[in-house]
């Protein structure tokens, strides 16, 4: 066996705001409080707290991409480093955008996430829950593969209000967010 090899990594660079102070000036202060939310009495592994500080790749995409018209991005980072939180933030602000003022769930794909492995959408799931709870059914979800089912019984359609979870719901009012 060969001496163990120790490489030593750098955090990640931190945006010097916390996303309180981001509240309405760049972010949507609802998806803010959405991202701050626990999950009932369950520490929320996804939590966003307001009190956090984004990295500062985080705040450079979410800033491109609330441009009119938005601007194209790549993000280039180590694993672990918010990569998803780059695309997906600036997708949930605007949908919570759309919906401010009204109750009316949106209806219609917005936003299509192609993943090329199962495990990879799986891994989507509670964060969408997570992020989307607060919102009910105006902002939805839907993890979209060849186990999706045709059809689950209406309570267990009315426990996760903000996720399709059947292909009969899907057909019937797609939701912004499609996960595939």
């Amino acid at each position: 066996l060969g001496d163990p090899v120790f490489e030593p990594t750098f955090g990640w660079q931190g945006y010097p705001q916390t996303m309180q102070t981001l509240s309405d000036e760049l972010l949507s202060s609802s998806l803010i409080d959405a991202m701050d939310a626990q999950a009932g009495d369950i520490e929320n592994e996804y939590r966003f707290g307001k009190e956090f500080y984004p990295y500062q790749h985080q705040h450079a995409a979410w800033s491109l991409l609330s441009q009119q018209p938005p601007q194209s991005i790549v993000v280039t980072s180590g694993t672990g480093s918010g990569k998803t939180e780059c695309f997906l933030v600036p997708v949930l602000d605007d949908l919570v955008r759309e919906i401010q003022g009204s109750d009316k769930p949106l209806v219609g794909v917005r936003a299509l996430m192609i993943y090329p492995l199962n495990a990879l959408i799986a891994s989507q799931r509670d964060r969408l829950n997570a992020w989307t709870t607060n919102f009910g059914q105006t902002v939805r979800f839907c993890l979209y593969n060849g186990t999706t089912p045709l059809k689950v019984p209406a309570w267990q359609r009315k426990e996760t209000m903000n996720q399709v979870l059947d292909r009969e719901s899907l057909r019937k009012s797609p939701p912004p967010i499609l996960v595939t």
